[in-house]
């Protein structure tokens, strides 16, 4: 038997689900730009696009949540034993 932090299986459970998280909870709001715009809803969406930093992150998440995946479905499939809590 090996110890939980030696299963493949949990690690990948484990970034997956930080992925997640980091793609849940880092979203950047929407910005969209009305037709016709006027100045201030111009300078409106200059400031939303600088605000709106967080792309890295999501990216990020979204990244971790697929290795997490890929690593947790490899884990359960060469999988030997069980593993000890």
């Amino acid at each position: 038997m090996k110890k939980w932090y030696q299963s493949k299986t949990i690690w990948g459970i484990i970034i997956g689900g930080l992925g997640f998280f980091l793609t849940e909870y880092l979203q950047v709001p929407d910005v969209t730009l009305p037709p016709n715009a006027d100045f201030d809803q111009l300078k409106s969406y200059a400031e939303a696009i600088q605000s709106a930093q967080g792309n890295v992150g999501v990216i990020i998440g979204q990244l971790m949540g697929v290795v997490g995946s890929v690593l947790a479905i490899i884990g359960r499939v060469k999988a030997e034993g069980v593993i000890k809590v």
